[in-house]
């Protein structure tokens, strides 16, 4: 039964590997899931709302909790736990919600599926994630209760002065220098605005301006991204930020800055996480505890409705994920179905 299951398994890990999609253009995937999961024995196609993506329902056979497992498009060690729970309903008191979730990478993916209304309607009430780790070995686990991922956001600074000849700079006003003297102060945000028991990062990772070597420009701009994990960090962020434009506007600039908020941090509920943690444990898993990182997951927006618990499973490899030569042994793929599995069933079985 595990020989066949690792193939069912392998099969569509590796046609969805043949057949990449970008977010909000993953048709071609949404179509494949569909298809599987209409052809699972005790698995109900639902409408997710969504042009993409797809949604579905186990229905034990006696009433109970319901409780979600989400998986991104491309998660395949979730895309076919449909295939291990949909055989064992009669065994399962309650329902179990598979929500295959597009653009999760860009697009606000969480959100989209979040203002579908799926969880009221569901009345889901506890949901689960995992997501692949390169640097761990194939049979590791990594979890751990409260913060896990950062909280994503963007911002933009828009520096206007008045260009001028390079060889009279007193006839304009630079924003060049305006703008690097702006790189320096947003860092001291971060060292001397925010308290050291916090965590923070602000990055600038594009300065632009000019359009020739002999003319001071108009205009310079800035963007970048900032991760915290609380939320008064993150709103003492903004404003101190806001102030720093204001502050060059005093010079004399037009300042416009613009914050574009991503998803929340990951904030794993206590006792799911160590529901994780201990069905790791009996399903022969090595748990090692997953320190916060300041990478995004939108997995956040569902946690902000039911308490929820993310994790990360091992896949072995060498190069980490978003690089061309990133692999996922397959071995990886039965084990981590297998935990879900028996994770949500002890999940509907909790008080």
């Amino acid at each position: 039964m595990a020989e066949e299951l690792q193939t069912y398994l392998l099969e569509h890990f590796q046609w969805l590997h043949r057949h990449p999609e970008l977010a909000l253009k993953e048709y071609e995937t949404t179509n494949y899931v569909k298809n599987v999961l209409k052809q699972t024995e005790g698995v109900e196609l639902l409408n997710l709302g969504l042009d993409t993506g797809a949604l579905a329902r186990i229905e034990g056979k006696e009433p109970g909790r319901v409780v979600a497992i989400r998986a991104d498009i491309d998660a395949l060690p979730i895309l076919e736990e449909s295939g291990l729970l949909g055989g064992e309903r009669e065994h399962i008191k309650g329902t179990v919600i598979l929500l295959f979730q597009p653009a999760e990478e860009a697009e606000h993916g969480g959100e989209k599926v979040v203002n579908t209304g799926m969880f009221e309607k569901y009345k889901i009430e506890k949901i689960f994630g995992l997501h692949t780790k390169q640097n761990m070995p194939v049979g590791t686990i990594a979890i751990a209760p409260g913060p896990f991922s950062a909280a994503v956001d963007r911002f933009l600074y828009t520096v206007k002065g008045m260009g001028c000849h390079g060889s009279a700079p007193q006839t304009g006003l630079d924003p060049i220098p305006a703008a690097a003297r702006l790189v320096g102060s947003l860092q001291e945000i971060v060292s001397r605005r925010i308290s050291p028991t916090e965590t923070a990062v602000i990055s600038v990772t594009r300065f632009t301006s000019g359009t020739s070597w002999n003319i001071i420009p108009e205009t310079a701009r800035l963007e970048g991204t900032v991760r915290t994990f609380n939320p008064k960090v993150r709103e003492q962020i903004v404003k101190l930020m806001q102030a720093q434009a204001e502050g060059l506007e005093r010079e004399g600039y037009q300042v416009e800055f613009t914050w574009i908020p991503g998803c929340p941090a990951t904030n794993n509920d206590a006792d799911l996480a160590e529901l994780v943690r201990k069905e790791a444990m009996e399903e022969g898993f090595h748990v090692t505890l997953q320190h916060p990182e300041m990478g995004g997951e939108d997995f956040s927006c569902y946690q902000e409705l039911v308490p929820g618990a993310f994790f990360h499973v091992g896949t072995g490899g060498k190069y980490p994920a978003h690089n061309s030569k990133f692999t996922v042994d397959p071995a990886a793929l039965l084990g981590a179905s297998k935990l879900m599995s028996e994770i949500v069933k002890k999940a509907l079985k909790a008080s």
